[in-house]
């Protein structure tokens, strides 16, 4: 019987052994994992602290803070992800060393420009919106950083930022989908002349922009960029695309047809008063071949003296060579004789069966 006891008890004593082994190892794996998401949102921080394992972060959090400045993340070069949006910062610095980093968000920040920002070789997407609200300047961007990010940036978030130009874009050649919604742009042909180059942009937004309101705001975009596939939240057909495509080609080789026959009859008219060695007409004969809208190739050139229209001969008068006009009247000859009209009908000639 009291055998029967102490292997109770055995068994026992065994099941506890066990299940404290467990415990202590699911401790040391505790403390052997590694710590890759750094939380650090709404905890009313002025400044970045340094982590513990700052090797160990992957995805950092340090959003709706009260940050002003952006330090105490060289450690962190192992760091993909960053959230540093709704603080106070006004300038981008300290970024060199995260050269891992693949997506950056700032959005709703005090930042100028887009700067210091040439080490960051995997970026992929930049959400830098809503910058300066207060301020009446609007974002500006650094040449050497859109070179820098241009061969791997593919989503960039610039909305609400007072933007007039687009011509900053030109470098992002890797660049897939841009928000430029709710700014200031208004030309809507240099919109479309900068984003011609971008041969990988397959989504824009640009919803809130004075241009949007212009006739052929959308037929002008969807035209001159080749790839573009949603426009404004709204996917492009197909057939609609190929055939606006067509007409802006069609459209923009009559223009240039146009202006190579301007130039070269500007060049002709120079060559032709060269070679005749006639001045003061040149000028004159050109404007006449410009202001005949009907038929803008057709210029109309008289070599025997210089034409000058009224309106250009107000304005600017050619000196002309001074002319005394005779005194005397020219003398009369001894031969003037006053010849009778010849009165009489004019009969039709005979016909020649007649004759």
């Amino acid at each position: 019987m009291h055998k029967a006891i102490n292997l109770k008890d055995f068994k026992e004593n065994e099941e506890l052994l066990r299940k404290e082994a467990k415990k202590l190892n699911m401790k040391k794996s505790d403390l052997n994992k590694r710590e890759t998401h750094l939380f650090m949102f709404e905890k009313n921080l002025t400044t970045i602290p340094k982590p513990r394992n700052p090797t160990h972060v992957i995805y950092a959090y340090y959003h709706n803070n009260y940050i002003y400045k952006i330090d105490n993340l060289d450690e962190m070069y192992n760091l993909t992800h960053l959230h540093l949006q709704w603080n106070k910062i006004s300038k981008i610095e300290g970024l060199d060393k995260l050269t891992k980093l693949k997506k950056l968000y700032l959005g709703s920040n005090c930042i100028c420009v887009v700067e210091n920002m040439t080490g960051l070789k995997y970026l992929e997407e930049l959400h830098i919106e809503k910058q300066n609200a207060d301020g009446p300047d609007a974002l500006c961007f650094d040449p050497r950083t859109m070179l820098a990010i241009g061969t791997t940036l593919k989503i960039l978030n610039v909305s609400e930022n007072k933007l007039t130009d687009m011509a900053w874009v030109k470098p992002l050649r890797c660049l897939e989908v841009l928000n430029a919604s709710k700014n200031r742009l208004e030309d809507v042909q240099g919109t479309a002349d900068d984003l011609c180059t971008l041969i990988c942009l397959v989504d824009a937004n640009f919803t809130g922009n004075p241009m949007t309101k212009k006739h052929r705001y959308k037929e002008i975009i969807i035209a001159r960029c080749a790839q573009l596939r949603v426009l404004d939240t709204i996917a492009i057909h197909n057939t609609s695309k190929t055939f606006l495509r067509s007409f802006d080609k069609a459209v923009r080789l009559r223009q240039m047809n146009f202006r190579n026959k301007i130039d070269m009859s500007k060049q002709g008219v120079e060559d032709f008063f060269d070679l005749n060695m006639m001045r003061g007409s040149t000028q004159s004969a050109i404007t006449v071949g410009e202001q005949a809208k009907g038929r803008p190739g057709l210029t109309i050139i008289d070599s025997t003296y210089g034409f000058i229209p009224r309106p250009l001969l107000r304005a600017k008068a050619i000196p002309r060579e001074s002319f005394v006009p005779p005194s005397e009247p020219p003398p009369s000859t001894g031969n003037d004789m006053t010849v009778a009209p010849v009165k009489g009908i004019l009969k039709k000639p005979m016909p020649m069966k007649y004759i």
